[in-house]
């Protein structure tokens, strides 16, 4: 096979950049709807929209202390809890991934390397290999961190005179407790720290991408189905997060901190949607990668939370395992949460 000349090559890369830079397929809006005006009222209604049901959302299990029904430890918020992994889950593989896959695959794209190679899976995977990375190494941070407090405490607690070693008796030989050790309620509660915050990362990555498709758009006809869409996700969205949080017991302030990033984040991104829907186009080749690559990316990370962190860290728990009509109502909600969001695919 004969080389291309350095010369050739370097001006074939160019070319292909300038492409990307320069190339416009046109907007992706319906023509046949375009309203900028009635569009417009409609992104104003959809921030409020939107916002509201995200507050409620998250902050409903926050405010679960005070209500029996939303109690983190009642069988009815582990119901809720499965109904809203589905959705998470759903959304990741049904609404995230293919439309990575159109972005990535799309006709106003070079096809050299674009559709020589599944960008958007290998995203994905990349994503969801990334946050298992994230999620191991903040668990050890935090249980290395919650030893270390624990053993400064408990050497804190002997005489000054006393031979400290990592063993302590008891009145009678060989029972022993590692100086610094954990017990089986910190080590849940850490775990529900780190997924509380790699949950969190992972919902404002797509958050705002989703604000944004929808801040651009100048149909009601596009804009419609997807207000409604993101109401019932973000609801649902917002409750699991909320859950992990109130889960991970968290201060009051902290708590509020989470909340309120996650309530303003997609209508953020529906504000500044608004604000650069007069130049942006977003059936360009470089917003077309630029969308393409974040939407593969969060597909990866909730996939990856709602299997491992959310569903496989419930139903794979002692307290599932011995209580058989908890199983049938959770995984009957798991079902539905991720039928109901997939069925929201033929609208939004």
């Amino acid at each position: 096979m004969q080389k291309l000349p350095f010369s050739q090559t370097l001006l074939t890369v160019v070319l292909q950049l300038a492409y990307l830079l320069m190339a416009d397929c046109g907007r992706s809006d319906d023509l046949s709807c375009y309203d900028k005006a009635g569009a417009l009222h409609l992104k104003v209604a959809a921030i409020a929209v939107i916002l509201i049901s995200s507050s409620l959302g998250v902050t409903m299990p926050l405010l679960g202390q005070h209500f029996r029904f939303l109690k983190t430890e009642g069988n009815a918020f582990f119901i809720a809890k499965a109904f809203a992994a589905g959705i998470i889950l759903a959304t990741g593989f049904v609404h995230m991934l293919p439309d990575a896959a159109s972005a990535l695959t799309n006709s106003c794209l070079p096809d050299s390397p674009w559709s020589k190679f599944p960008f958007f899976g290998f995203f994905a995977m990349v994503a969801a290999l990334g946050t298992l990375v994230v999620d191991f190494g903040a668990t050890e941070f935090y249980e290395r961190l919650q030893s270390h407090r624990s053993e400064v405490k408990a050497l804190g607690d002997v005489p000054a005179d006393a031979d400290i070693t990592h063993e302590h008796v008891h009145g009678h030989v060989g029972h022993t407790h590692g100086v610094g050790s954990i017990s089986d309620e910190g080590l849940a509660r850490i775990r529900h720290v780190v997924i509380a915050q790699v949950l969190e990362l992972g919902i404002v990555a797509h958050s705002v991408i989703i604000g944004i498709a929808l801040g651009v758009s100048n149909s009601p006809c596009t804009i419609r189905p997807l207000l409604a869409a993101l109401s019932f996700h973000q609801f649902f969205e917002g409750f699991a997060l909320g859950g992990c949080i109130s889960q991970a017991r968290y201060k009051m302030t902290s708590a509020a901190i989470m909340a309120f990033f996650f309530a303003v984040t997609t209508p953020g991104g529906i504000a500044v949607g608004i604000g650069i829907s007069s130049s942006y186009n977003d059936n360009s080749p470089r917003a077309l990668i630029v969308e393409g690559i974040f939407d593969s990316v969060s597909a990866g990370i909730l996939v990856y939370m709602a299997l491992v962190d959310l569903i496989a860290a419930d139903f794979l728990s002692k307290r599932m395992r011995c209580n058989y009509q908890l199983q049938l109502l959770s995984y009957t909600a798991l079902f539905l949460g991720a039928g109901a969001m997939s069925g929201i695919a033929l609208w939004a």
